[in-house]
């Protein structure tokens, strides 16, 4: 069973210079990342959201988590990474819709979104990525 620890924001930003009464037609584009510390049955979690128009008006969300997790020994990593996924996407969620209220606009409420098991690959990432990990 994974265990949300903690979370921050380590970066985000917003961008709406739409026309008040302009139509957006919104898309979400989702990464997410999981590191494992094995000898510690703890893991990372770096999820990467944006939400943009899909007719290029300049309206754009982009918000960068990381958390941190704790799981059990004979875990597996497909079900620890669907379920970490599952544990901060309602904070993702809560973020943006504040984020939106604040700034003036109706409050933006993504869609929930659940990760597919099958479709997780667990492996080593790549060289590129291993320098930008949060455990450097």
């Amino acid at each position: 069973m994974v265990e949300l620890k903690g979370y921050k924001i380590n970066s985000g930003s917003f961008e709406n210079k739409v026309k008040n009464g302009t139509q957006l037609k919104l898309q979400n584009q989702v990464k997410y990342n999981v590191n494992y510390i094995e000898s510690e049955n703890k893991c990372v979690g770096i999820l990467d959201f944006r939400v943009s128009d899909a007719d290029m008006n300049p309206f754009e969300i982009r918000i960068e988590m990381v958390a941190e997790f704790a799981y059990q020994e004979g875990d597996e990593k497909p079900d620890i990474h669907t379920g970490s996924f599952d544990q901060l996407f309602p904070f993702l969620r809560q973020i943006i819709n504040s984020i939106t209220t604040m700034s003036g606009m109706p409050g933006l409420l993504i869609p929930i979104m659940k990760l597919n098991r099958d479709s997780v690959s667990v492996g080593k990432p790549k060289e590129e990525d291993e320098e930008s990990s949060p455990l450097n």
